[in-house]
């Protein structure tokens, strides 16, 4: 590193760790400074900072967050070299934003597949609540609008960075931009990987305790409507199976409406946990279940990865490519319920010898995410980009 990069991270959330894309900032961010950049935040507290008192208040704020986050580069321009912000936050030009440096648009699930996920779902569900009129208008003028920027934001950024191939492809095919990209993946620091692989019971404990772990909030797009029948078919197949839901983020009563399943001793939900807590909630899990329907990453299941708990999750991207390569038999057709329970009857159905093998697998597999090196390796990839990005400026005036 020839000096410091000077970084601004821009996200339209509460800098808030349980919060998913948040997290990817805050971990990043830490791992930058550890290196020796110099790394700023704004996010939506910054732009905000009394507390919003409704759902609708929210939603406004994030809309009008961009033009927000647009004046505070404006005013403190060259204070960075290079600005990562999540897609659709800032879509202005660099002239607009009155920035020089590298502008940086990072997805954290692409909006195009996000998109194509809640079409799906409302044909395959056509039964969910839509809620009243003025609500739906509200909140489909929020998506247009979010769409809008999105779109935006791709033309004007200089660099998009996106975390699995799936989501470059869809750019190329789909969007046809040549848009310059790279894809980073995300990770785990050293400290959490140890804390969660530490806190492990040993794999015949785990073996014995016919135990499901998810983690991640509650809704549609990780499944929700997939979960009563996954849950029934485990425990007729093996009927001492528990089930525990980590970080739902919602009423237990609405878990269990989506389960159609009475409340039982053989499911334990967790709204909300700090992330030191994860390790001992995780420690005598047998094996992880994510049904994600569209995914950037899914950091909850690398998570139980490093926790040597092998998940089973739908072939989709982001789970597809941590999986694919040495625990492709742990990725499941995507909305096959009948299969995705078949693969945790088998996993819970182990053999010792089988199961502290895919144990052993699923932590060597984890270690390969490591938020310093994917840190260090995302640093060098701007400070080339800035460079060209200079030397065009140099050349073209």
């Amino acid at each position: 590193m020839q000096k410091p990069l000077r970084i601004l991270t821009v996200v339209d959330l509460p800098w808030e760790a349980r919060l998913g894309a948040s997290r990817v900032f805050i971990e990043l961010a830490e791992a930058w400074r550890a290196a020796g950049h110099v790394v700023t935040k704004y996010c939506l507290t910054d732009a905000y900072p009394t507390r919003a008192w409704s759902p609708f208040v929210s939603a406004w704020r994030q809309l009008g967050f961009p033009s927000k986050a647009a004046a505070f580069v404006r005013k403190n321009h060259d204070r960075f070299d290079v600005i990562d912000c999540l897609l659709g936050t800032l879509p202005f030009s660099k002239e607009r934003l009155d920035f020089t440096g590298l502008l940086v648009a990072r997805s954290v699930g692409f909006y195009r597949l996000y998109q194509d996920f809640e079409r799906m779902a409302q044909e395959r569900w056509p039964d969910q609540p839509r809620g009243k009129l003025l609500g739906r208008i509200f909140y489909s003028v929020i998506r247009k609008r979010a769409f809008k920027a999105s779109e935006s934001a791709l033309e004007n950024c200089d660099l998009l960075n996106f975390p699995n191939e799936d989501e470059a492809k869809c750019l190329r095919d789909e969007v046809n931009s040549d848009k310059p990209a790279i894809v980073q993946p995300y990770g785990l620091t050293t400290q959490h990987r140890r804390a969660l692989l530490e806190a492990a019971a040993p794999p015949t404990v785990r073996l014995a305790e016919k135990k499901v772990s998810f983690i991640g909030m509650w809704g549609i797009r990780k499944g929700a409507k997939d979960w009563g029948e996954v849950i029934q078919r485990v425990r007729a197949a093996v009927p001492g199976t528990r089930f525990v839901f980590l970080g739902t983020l919602t009423d237990d009563r609405n878990v269990f409406r989506d389960l159609g399943l009475p409340g039982g001793d053989f499911i334990q939900l967790v709204q909300q946990y700090h992330p030191d807590e994860l390790p001992k909630l995780l420690s005598d899990s047998t094996v992880g279940a994510f049904p994600s329907y569209a995914e950037g990453f899914g950091l909850a299941v690398l998570e139980q990865l490093a926790a040597g708990i092998p998940p089973v999750a739908y072939d989709v991207p982001g789970p597809r490519s941590m999986l694919q390569e040495h625990l492709s038999e742990l990725l499941v057709p995507t909305g096959d319920v009948e299969k995705f329970a078949a693969a945790l009857i088998r996993m819970l159905r182990s053999d010792l010898a089988a199961y502290e093998k895919l144990a052993e697998q699923s932590v060597e597999t984890a270690n390969h995410f490591d938020w310093s090196a994917i840190a260090e390796d995302t640093a060098r990839s701007y400070e080339t980009h800035l460079a060209r990005w200079h030397n065009e400026l140099a050349t073209h005036g």
